[in-house]
């Protein structure tokens, strides 16, 4: 039934672009998609009627969804067939309030998976944020070179007129070739759109310089801590540009950006602490500019509660040792949980952290009660995980709005919760 879903969706959304003839923006990478996908929606909400796909729905399933103006898969037949019609019905009758743009997010978990989408999502502008040196789902890959070479069949798929906003800070993405226009956005000297003087803040946020054809653009980004904010404002920033849109009024566009939810999400935590929330997942790229965050923000003690990376097939022992030796740097108090635990402590010690200030665990349901202990007043705890190692359980744990769980943590429905 899957097969007939996915080659129902795919004749359905080509013919629904056809009609409508949105302008769609696709992400990828093996990080930051998510975020640097809300951040466009949130950032040009007001310049012309957008839609974004939900969550991370970016399968040959999930994907499509957006442009049947549908939120979420069918769980049973029956509502498979209301989306069908659903899609069948913007055929037949024009809706008048269908969106101008279309901003998707494309996954690439096993071979394929991009072309495949890419054949029939044709973006007009593709951005690629990042791979890192141990991309997640590579074990589903010969080498990281396949990936690479994965990854970059959407920018293939783009027209001459089209345009490629490439991270230059990430080897493998810049030196992808393309007759679309590109764009890059980094630390690098060689950026199109160069970051200049990054900084947290406070708690509040960071502050950061976007530089673009010689011309300087200060900003400040509530709630966005750590570099990984940096990254997704210089690549809207981008796609403003390639908007043709007044580089003035793209600042003030993407002054609205704002974490998601379990994507390094602030919240307040049991004795005035500060939780720095990457429940949602993680990678060794996030995990780094998660713990570099961490470093950088003031606190009077900084916990970091690291959960399993999965997904790194050959790569697991050492990024896990390599995340333990920057922890051991960027803490007072290291916990780790999940079938890694034992290689991340393995790192701290390596970088000379006492062992008395580190503790593993099996599940995170395990890691609360010693929290609890371990955190006072002024605090800072990062909390961060691969989504199969449920970390969101400690956020929930030590939170202090915990009647606002169901708005501001992952996995909060009835299914995530009595799932282990």
């Amino acid at each position: 039934m899957k097969k007939i879903y996915q080659f129902l969706l795919k004749i359905l959304t080509k013919a629904i672009i056809k009609k409508y003839r949105p302008l769609i923006i696709a992400v990828t990478g093996s990080v930051g998609k998510t975020s640097t996908k809300d951040a466009i929606f949130s950032s040009y909400s007001d310049y012309k009627k957008i839609r974004k796909s939900e969550g991370n729905f970016n399968t040959e399933i999930g994907a499509p969804l957006v442009f049947l103006k549908k939120d979420k898969p069918g769980e049973n037949p029956l509502e498979w067939i209301l989306i069908l019609l659903g899609g069948l019905y913007l055929l037949i009758k024009r809706d008048e309030d269908y969106p101008e743009i279309i901003v998707t997010e494309i996954a690439a978990d096993k071979p394929g998976d991009i072309k495949y989408l890419a054949n029939f999502i044709k973006p007009d502008i593709a951005i690629l944020t990042a791979i890192g040196e141990a991309p997640v789902h590579i074990e589903f890959y010969k080498n990281k070179e396949e990936l690479v070479k994965e990854k970059s069949e959407l920018i293939k798929a783009l027209s001459k007129d089209g345009f490629a906003i490439l991270n230059a800070d990430d080897n493998s993405i810049n030196s992808i070739k393309t007759d679309a226009n590109k764009i890059t956005f980094g630390f690098s000297s060689d950026a199109t759109v160069k970051i200049k003087e990054f900084r947290v803040v406070s708690a509040k946020g960071s502050s950061l310089v976007l530089s673009y054809k010689k011309r300087d653009f200060p900003l400040f980004l509530p709630m966005c801590i750590g570099d990984s904010f940096a990254y997704i404002a210089a690549a809207v920033f981008a796609v403003g540009v390639s908007l043709e849109i007044d580089e003035e009024k793209i600042i003030k566009m993407i002054e609205k950006i704002r974490p998601s939810k379990g994507r390094m999400y602030p919240l307040i935590g049991i004795k005035e602490s500060l939780i720095l929330d990457g429940s949602y997942n993680t990678s060794p790229s996030s995990m780094t500019a998660a713990l570099s965050a961490l470093k950088e923000i003031e606190g009077r003690r900084k916990i970091a509660v690291i959960g399993d990376m999965l997904e790194l097939g050959d790569f697991s022992e050492r990024e896990h040792q390599r995340v333990g030796e920057i922890a051991a740097l960027s803490s007072d108090y290291l916990i780790s949980v999940g079938k890694w635990a034992s290689k991340v402590k393995d790192g701290a010690i390596k970088s000379g952290m006492e062992e008395k200030k580190i503790a593993t665990y099996k599940k995170s349901i395990d890691v609360i009660p010693q929290l609890k202990k371990i955190i006072d007043r002024g605090d800072v705890i990062l909390i961060k995980g691969s989504q199969g190692v449920r970390t969101e359980k400690i956020v929930f744990a030590i939170m202090q709005d915990v009647e606002r769980a169901s708005e501001l943590l992952v996995r909060q429905t009835d299914f995530w919760k009595l799932k282990e």
